[in-house]
């Protein structure tokens, strides 16, 4: 299947459709509560998911609230994060975070971010130690506040670069020029979606950071065309109106 880069129709839209004949559907089945997302998220940098994902079960097994872990000592937290990629600084941040969000909102809660937009609710969990467009991104998207924000980790950020849908910069550069992209119809559902093809099945399965397998890929006859000659074309494309 070809990447169509014509200007009525999204770069994204041509992306997901090469993806999803490959993959299948990648829809969630469960979201936790944001303050839950943000402690697995605020864990999970750097970290392979396996592992993210039993640290984050040993601190829910450690606590019985997150109020409790809000108020938890740096050295308790390092003996349950210790195999997390930068333990030290995630066990410091973290009960820094949820105290930061009791002082502000009176209570350990992010119920209130549903009612701001996207970029408000962002910037606001961006003000959090330790919390970065990813991890930002994740609470909005992943969580039962199912928000438009489309998750870029380092997967994500690679492959959007090799095959041209946005040039060189940091992830909050690949993550502003992949929202860009999004058709305004797609929801929060569709961009939870698209991370997961591009992170496990383009960028981890066929597309890791060595050794591409780019005979496998669903996209190897037009991945060159969305390189540096026709990067013009991707950064015209406009949602139609309506």
């Amino acid at each position: 299947m070809q990447l169509s880069l014509g200007l009525s129709r999204s770069p994204l839209e041509s992306l997901r459709d090469a993806l999803l004949c490959e993959f299948g559907p990648q829809r969630p089945v469960a979201r936790m509560d944001p303050i839950s997302q943000l402690v697995k998220s605020s864990i999970s940098g750097g970290t392979p998911d396996a592992v993210s994902w039993a640290a984050f079960l040993r601190l829910r097994a450690a606590f019985k609230c997150w109020e409790d872990l809000a108020q938890a000592t740096e050295a308790h937290l390092l003996e349950i994060l210790h195999d997390v990629t930068q333990p030290w600084d995630k066990a410091r941040r973290l009960p820094m975070a949820l105290r930061m969000i009791q002082d502000r909102i009176g209570w350990l809660s992010l119920s209130h971010l549903k009612a701001l937009t996207v970029d408000a609710a962002r910037h606001e969990l961006q003000s959090l130690p330790g919390v970065g467009v990813k991890v930002a991104a994740s609470v909005l998207n992943f969580s039962d506040l199912a928000m438009r924000s489309l998750v870029v980790d380092t997967h994500v950020d690679r492959v959007a670069k090799r095959i041209g849908l946005v040039g060189p910069g940091d992830t909050t550069h690949t993550y502003h020029g992949l929202m860009s992209l999004a058709p305004g119809a797609w929801t929060a559902d569709d961009l939870f979606e698209l991370h997961w093809l591009m992170k496990r099945g383009l960028g981890q399965m066929l597309c890791p950071h060595e050794a591409p397998k780019c005979g496998a890929c669903p996209l190897k006859h037009d991945c060159a065309k969305l390189g540096v000659g026709h990067s013009a074309d991707v950064l015209a494309w406009r949602p139609r109106a309506g």
